[in-house]
């Protein structure tokens, strides 16, 4: 840890045991208090840089809950593993987007769910492989997925032996140039990526299953629990007033 990292560490940790000592809510500490949230870009969920103005719509749901709480949500976009470190050390409150596994659990505390995703295969569209029915059904083909990314350990935990791309858009090239025959993905942002290429001639996608993406807190941070029930609080009542549906409705 940098000693300027260190001693902004240590601000949190003394502003957060005085509001405790004083029985304020941590998150009325300071209205114009940030917090650090890393991310990567992975349209449509969060995009750097914006796409028609759009930031994506779990970084807006995750900006307009946290400033219902009274804080500002610092987002840093960063590659998706030294993300995930900056959790794990406690330097960020949390990660955005991220989906749930026993092993992140261990440094993550999952929110309410703040969206979902389709998960599956890429296929070239001339490919003619097996019938994939489930996920237990490409061991034995080439497949790939991306660094750091739930896929890549589900498939090594089934016994593939994936490939390790760097980025979706990486994966999506050595797909079409046959380096391998399946990409292991979420269709949402996949599919963005696609559409913006104009490559929708050039795959399909074959669905597995459907799961939750959460805000992932920083087991690390201090506070954290008070932020975590705060947050959660702030999600219902957008999800309540209607805040949630027109922010996802930009998307569509």
């Amino acid at each position: 840890m940098s000693f300027r990292a260190a001693i902004e560490r240590t601000r949190r940790v003394l502003i957060w045991a005085l509001c405790l000592l004083l029985g304020v809510p941590a998150a009325m500490a300071s209205a114009e208090e940030q917090l650090v949230v890393v991310t990567e870009n992975y349209p449509p969920y969060e995009m750097n840089p914006p796409v028609n103005d759009l930031r994506g719509f779990d970084y807006e749901v995750v900006v307009e809950a946290f400033s219902r709480m009274g804080f500002q949500a610092d987002i840093r976009f960063l590659p998706w593993k030294r993300a995930l470190n900056e959790a794990r050390q406690g330097r960020a409150a949390g990660i955005l987007t991220c989906a749930y596994d026993d092993e992140r659990a261990k440094y993550i505390l999952f929110s309410e769910p703040i969206s979902s995703f389709t998960e599956g295969l890429y296929v070239r569209r001339d490919h003619a492989g097996p019938d994939i029915q489930a996920l237990k059904d490409v061991v034995g083909q080439p497949v790939a997925s991306m660094a750091g990314y739930e896929s890549l350990k589900n498939l090594k935990d089934i016994g593939a032996d994936p490939v390790e791309v760097r980025t979706t858009d990486a994966g999506l090239l050595m797909l079409r140039a046959g380096r391998f025959d399946y990409l292991m993905a979420g269709k949402e942002t996949t599919d963005f990526l696609i559409r913006e290429k104009a490559l929708q001639d050039e795959f399909r996608f074959l669905p597995l299953q459907t799961e939750n993406f959460y805000f992932c807190f920083s087991r690390a941070y201090p506070g954290v629990e008070d932020l975590v029930t705060k947050f959660n609080r702030s999600l219902a009542e957008m999800r309540s007033d209607g805040t949630y549906d027109a922010i996802h409705a930009k998307y569509r």
